[in-house]
């Protein structure tokens, strides 16, 4: 898998480089997590660009938009960078572009973004869930999305939301702040089964900066298992693990 920053975007752009993008397909998203939702997107995604020859890519930010936006009642990120580029690996995606937002990025209007995408990267398809706003302040929805789609000649895939149901005639939308929510209780089983994968803390991103915005469990002593299949019993103390393990990474078992 290919990774550009949107630095490197902005300099095919402006001439600077002569990188050159194939026929592409492409989503947005923060996709902390991976779950059975983002999943369900970026297979539709990946689906309709192997059936066209369209190289499949995303577009996602160096931190999910919730810590930036509101980092003072937010609970931590699910995956760490280089876990999701890992993850966008293993499901088939050809590239990622990894933006820093900031006020230049967040000032951007809708059609601005999408036109970059169009011209530098070579989009002829866009996959994005129902309720995916892009632009200054989200004013760009998917109705406007649709109508710059059909003057450009892009084709859209929209893609529903994921419900989960748990003992309970109520469903819940899988998002990636739900399962935090189950996380930050302790719930790993319900949040296994909506990652579809166990819950991993990546221990070396941990180790080169302690400060890593990864969300924590509940202070407890848990069973994790490393890389490598062993048992590892992991401590969290004030929301701190108490000794970092001699591992790159553990899963909650």
């Amino acid at each position: 898998m290919k990774i550009y920053t949107w630095n490197d975007i902005l300099a095919i752009l402006n001439g600077d480089s002569n990188e050159n993008f194939p026929k592409t397909g492409i989503s947005t998203g923060c996709f902390d997590g991976l779950h059975k939702g983002h999943r369900k997107l970026l297979s539709a995604l990946i689906d309709a660009c192997r059936a066209k020859g369209l190289s499949a890519g995303v577009v996602t930010f160096a931190r999910p938009l919730p810590g930036i936006k509101h980092s003072n009642d937010y609970k931590g990120d699910l995956t760490t960078l280089n876990q999701r580029l890992n993850l966008f690996e293993q499901l088939g995606i050809d590239f990622a572009i990894i933006v820093d937002f900031d006020d230049s990025f967040a000032s951007m209007m809708g059609a601005d973004y999408l036109n970059i995408l169009l011209n530098v990267c070579n989009m002829e398809l866009l996959a994005e869930g129902i309720d995916f706003r892009c632009g200054f302040k989200g004013a760009t929805d998917a109705q406007a999305i649709r109508y710059w789609a059909e003057k450009n000649n892009v084709e859209t895939i929209f893609v529903d939301p994921v419900y989960f149901k748990e003992g309970t005639d109520e469903e819940e939308r899988i998002s990636s702040s739900y399962i935090r929510t189950m996380l930050s209780r302790g719930f790993f089983t319900t949040a296994c089964e909506l990652l579809e994968r166990p819950y991993e803390i990546d221990i070396a991103a941990l180790r080169r900066d302690p400060q890593s915005a990864q969300l924590l469990p509940p202070d407890g002593l848990y069973r994790t298992e490393n890389e490598k299949g062993e048992l590892v019993r992991l401590k969290i103390e004030n929301g701190r693990i108490k000794e970092l393990p001699v591992c790159e990474r553990v899963r909650f078992i």
